[in-house]
């Protein structure tokens, strides 16, 4: 049994987003009541026209009339369009405002939130959730006002003109209301289901376009184009049930506005041949036809969207109303770390993704301007002692120290502002070259990229590259090799100058050719830095000063290289492993 959907209140939610608009909103509310009146004027004039220019054959009052007929109705298409200029700037500022912060809760959120949630389904809600409401709310809520009044208006002039008639016109609308209702009752559902169908065939598209190199690979492309029908199909399904629910709500709210139409013209002819109206009076009648069923046609549509922003809605508030597991105190201070490196210490930390543990009691310390390698056999919970220092988690329990200072005491982005990470898949984003080395320092001087390039070994070809460093590297640096891509990393590192040092597994990746310039580049990027490496080549991590060797969650052994191999325990039969299969390979 799936769990109830949270009750969130879509559009009262919104009112924070258009209150710093509250001026524009009510001098555009005031141009409506101006406009309201003037737009439905022009019946009225009929009705003078007919009875008195007409039938009184008072033929001087003809172009005056016309003349206010067209002054009032230029008025009122004057200022509807400033209004409609008024109002989009307000949707547009209001849809700005929230996708900037669904943004920045992704942002704030862990990277086990991240790995927990589909890509693709995150951005539907960012983008097209958000534009929903862009479209549909703001617009959508200023209709209603805008054509209630309307309504009101008109509805108010039928009766003026005569009560009986009026009242007999507008009886027939009532039916509309039970019609919403059922409308409404139908199309929550599917709408929602209509969201998150989006979300799901949005995430198989983007899955699959960043996986597309393994699919071409493997021959699967009829297995993911067969994939990606069966998502278009579950969207095409829901979507069906919306049109059914459509198609029944509208005609019958046309076939309702017809009847209106008709009673007003049969019961107005009677009246008027029993002399009890007049022909303009039954003129102006007819002329109000359709500024009466407008709003309700009109109204009819707008609920169907606000229907569909409701769903919307609800996936963004969603997103937004998801608690941060990692986030900072309210009283979290700035940390502040020496030249040098820092002294970082794990006590009794224990972690674990969902249920499953994946560190147990860990403890260990690193001091300033050391080198500490983590080895062990894959799952053995290194990577994840790594993500534990610049809090991309935070433990389950025990502590983990910087300076003597707890981690969570201090802001996020205080923390790593003293950290760099080079990872085994470099992230490189679309741009240039000297966009991605200055990214750590954006502010940071030519002549500061250069010394960061040549110290990473990557100078040199990034000289040969067309533009050098002002060349595009495509898409996460698809243009570029694996060991060029992770000496730009290491560039990147090196400007950045920070005081703890992250390599998790940063040669694992490259072509045999670039491995020994890459491992000088490192050996030079950790002086004097605090430095955590996992590496499964030995011949990274033998020269540590310590190595931490991890199994199943457990720090089991601790020493440096000859300390470790002396003890004949895991480290000594996974380095005599790992020498032996190098020791057995062909050489010349």
């Amino acid at each position: 049994m799936s769990a109830p959907e949270p009750d969130i209140p879509v559009f009262r939610r919104l009112i924070p987003y258009l209150r710093p608009h509250a001026v524009t909103i009510g001098l555009s509310l005031i141009l409506l009541l101006a406009v309201t009146p003037a737009a439905s004027f022009h019946p009225l004039v009929w009705r003078y026209v007919v009875d008195d220019v007409i039938g009184r054959r008072h033929l001087a009052h003809l172009l005056p009339a016309l003349l206010v007929m067209f002054a009032v109705q230029g008025f009122a298409t004057s200022v509807g369009a400033l209004r409609d200029a008024m109002m989009e700037r307000v949707g547009q500022k209001m849809v700005f405002a929230i996708r900037n912060d669904v943004y920045a809760k992704l942002q704030r959120q862990s990277m086990g939130y991240l790995h927990d949630h589909r890509t693709g389904d995150l951005i539907a809600r960012a983008m097209s959730d958000v534009d929903v409401l862009q479209d549909v709310a703001v617009q959508g809520l200023d209709a209603i006002v805008s054509n209630l009044l309307s309504f009101l208006w008109v509805a108010s002039v039928l009766v003026a003109l005569n009560a009986r008639l009026g009242m007999a016109t507008l009886a027939p609308i009532a039916v509309v209301f039970f019609l919403t209702r059922f409308f409404n009752a139908r199309v929550k559902a599917i709408y929602r289901g209509v969201r998150e169908r989006l979300g799901d065939m949005n995430a198989r598209l983007q899955e699959n376009l960043n996986g597309m190199a393994l699919i071409k690979a493997f021959a699967k492309e009829p297995y993911e184009a067969r994939r990606f029908r069966e998502a278009t199909e579950r969207y095409l399904r829901v979507n069906f049930g919306a049109i059914r629910a459509r198609n029944i709500f509208f005609p019958g709210v046309r076939f309702v506005g017809f009847f209106s139409n008709i009673v007003a013209v049969g019961y107005g002819a009677w009246l008027t041949v029993n002399g009890q109206f007049t022909v303009g009076g039954l003129v102006a009648y007819r002329g109000y036809w359709w500024p009466l069923f407008q709003p309700i046609n009109q109204l009819a549509t707008i609920n169907e969207m606000l229907q569909r922003a409701q769903a919307a809605g609800r996936r963004v508030f969603e997103l937004l109303d998801e608690p941060e597991s990692v986030r900072d105190l309210p009283d979290a201070v700035e940390l502040n770390i020496g030249s040098g490196g820092a002294r970082v210490e794990f006590r009794d930390v224990s972690f674990a993704y969902s249920e499953r543990p994946v560190l147990c009691g860990v403890s260990f310390s690193a001091n300033p301007g050391e080198m500490v390698a983590l080895v062990g056999p894959s799952g053995a919970g290194k990577t994840t002692v790594l993500n534990l220092i610049p809090r991309f988690w935070d433990p389950k329990s025990g502590q983990i120290l910087v300076d003597g200072i707890d981690i969570r005491s201090v802001t996020q982005s205080s923390l790593r502002r003293h950290l760099a990470i080079v990872q085994q898949d470099t992230f490189l984003f679309s741009g240039t070259v000297l966009d991605n080395v200055r990214y750590g320092r954006q502010d940071a001087g030519m002549e500061e990229v250069v010394e960061a390039a040549r110290a990473a070994n990557a100078h040199d070809f990034i000289m040969q590259l067309p533009q050098e460093y002002r060349t595009e590297i495509g898409e996460k640096g698809v243009k570029l090799s694996g060991g060029q891509r992770q000496r730009l990393a290491i560039a990147r590192a090196f400007l950045a100058n920070p005081e703890i040092l992250i390599l998790d597994e940063p040669t694992s990746s490259v072509e045999p050719e670039s491995e020994t310039i890459i491992t000088q580049a490192l050996e030079r990027l950790m002086q004097g830095r605090t430095t955590f490496v996992t590496s499964h080549r030995f011949s990274l991590v033998r020269g540590a000063n310590r190595i931490l060797v991890f199994s199943s969650g457990l720090l089991v052994e601790s020493g440096d290289h000859l300390e470790l191999i002396a003890a004949d325990g895991l480290y000594a039969s996974m380095y005599a492993m790992q020498m032996g299969d190098e020791a057995g390979r062909p050489s010349c």
